[in-house]
């Protein structure tokens, strides 16, 4: 079997084609961005691209370790499949210089991978996993999320992520109840839902009746809540907003 040499930008099959876009690639980048600087994120809804997503980051590191720590993770019912790209994404392209404007980017399916790469039947995504460890050099440590990370590409209308955190310290006590501030009006409980319950104790988020712009989300335990404060606190859902999360007094 072909092996895939290390990429900044991971691959993401068997995610659920029923979900959205807008609220796929918003969870999506809750999920990446723990592993560091998320730069692009392609999921398209065409026939042959439902169900599978590209996840591009700053760096190989960062790319490494989003690839072990949440291959065959649930999400949204299914476990996500994760390899990297066998193509460079644009943007990094971009970023190096080797970008060619006059060759549009054609993104490969799951069928036109498998033939490329000589597979036949499924791919066995855990034993793939495996096989990578053994021959990639990049170090297998979790990048952290710093501040610097978190500042925002001007040159993007759309950018999605989180903003730099406040300077002041929160000396807010923990709880297990999060209050969830500065919503755009027309979000829905799935697009929150979808960012918030990745996070392993997730019970349910709760509007609150004529204010379209608050909601309570609850989680099973301190850890849970604090974990999910603590990265999507000041993730922005559009360019110009932020949304804020503190503990529920």
């Amino acid at each position: 079997m072909a092996s895939i040499p290390p990429s900044q930008t991971i691959y993401i099959r068997n995610l659920n084609d029923k979900i959205q876009k807008d609220v796929l690639k918003h969870t999506l980048y809750g999920l990446c961005v723990a592993y560091g600087r998320v730069l692009d994120i392609v999921a398209l809804k065409t026939l042959k691209m439902r169900g599978q997503a590209f996840v591009a980051f700053s760096d190989i590191t960062s790319s490494t370790a989003a690839l072990r720590q949440l291959n065959g993770r649930k999400i949204f019912g299914r476990p996500m499949q994760i390899e990297y790209a066998l193509s460079k994404s644009n943007i990094v392209a971009q970023n190096d210089g080797t970008y060619r404007f006059n060759e549009p980017h054609k993104h490969m399916s799951g069928k036109q991978r498998k033939q490329l790469l000589g597979l036949t039947g499924d791919l066995a995504a855990v034993s793939c996993g495996e096989k990578r460890r053994q021959s990639e050099g990049a170090d297998g440590r979790v990048a952290k999320r710093r501040v610097t990370e978190g500042e925002q590409d001007e040159s993007s209308d759309e950018e999605i992520g989180p903003a730099v955190p406040q300077t002041e310290a929160s000396e807010d006590e923990p709880s297990l109840t999060l209050f969830v501030t500065n919503l755009p009006e027309n979000i829905s409980v799935d697009v929150l839902t979808g960012l918030f319950q990745q996070y392993a104790g997730f019970k349910q988020v709760r509007r609150i009746p004529g204010k379209n712009d608050m909601a309570f989300v609850d989680y099973e335990s301190l850890e849970s809540a604090t974990a999910a404060r603590g990265v999507l606190d000041g993730f922005n859902l559009s360019a110009e907003q932020a949304m804020k999360v503190a503990y529920s007094r």
